[in-house]
């Protein structure tokens, strides 16, 4: 198997920082899927918008490392 490149410092700063956002994300919605517990309005509101918030915060990472994205 061939062995990974090095990334760059700054890239790879990116990537484990977009990853950290995808775990926060990750872990404010898992709940709402997988747990048969009900969540209150608010709650619900705010675990979407902690994954929201991470979502764009990844986007950022990796724009800044030269990632092409579409703005919509």
């Amino acid at each position: 198997m061939t062995e990974p490149r090095k990334w760059p410092n700054n890239a790879r700063e990116a990537r484990d920082r977009a990853a950290e956002e995808a775990v926060r994300g990750m872990r404010a919605l898992r709940p709402l899927v997988v747990n048969g517990r009900e969540f209150t309005e608010t709650e619900r509101l705010r675990r979407a918008a902690t994954a929201l918030d991470a979502l764009q915060t990844i986007a950022r990472f990796l724009e800044g490392v030269g990632a092409q994205t579409r703005p919509k």
